[in-house]
């Protein structure tokens, strides 16, 4: 059994004891207990809404529907001289 922690928290979808008296889950974010603040609320959304289109990406290039990207990815700085 893994070690409870919040990198293991989307496994069995609840905190840590130690957590549970401050922290709960909202639709999979871990947040404080009683928060209210709209603006939470708005970038929960907008994290889950770009999380979801970039699953809709993924899934069309696996699928052949968009070609996928080709070529150097990054700045490869792999020379030993300086």
């Amino acid at each position: 059994m893994a070690v409870p922690c919040a990198y293991t928290v989307h496994m069995t979808n609840e905190l840590p004891t130690m957590l549970q008296d401050r922290y709960e889950i909202r639709d999979g974010f871990i947040i404080k207990k009683g928060e209210t603040d709209p603006a939470i609320f708005s970038a929960m959304e907008s994290i889950k809404a770009e999380m979801l289109r970039e699953a809709a990406y993924r899934k069309d290039v696996r699928e052949g529907r968009i070609p996928a990207p080709s070529g150097q990815w990054g700045v490869w700085n792999i020379s030993d001289r300086d």
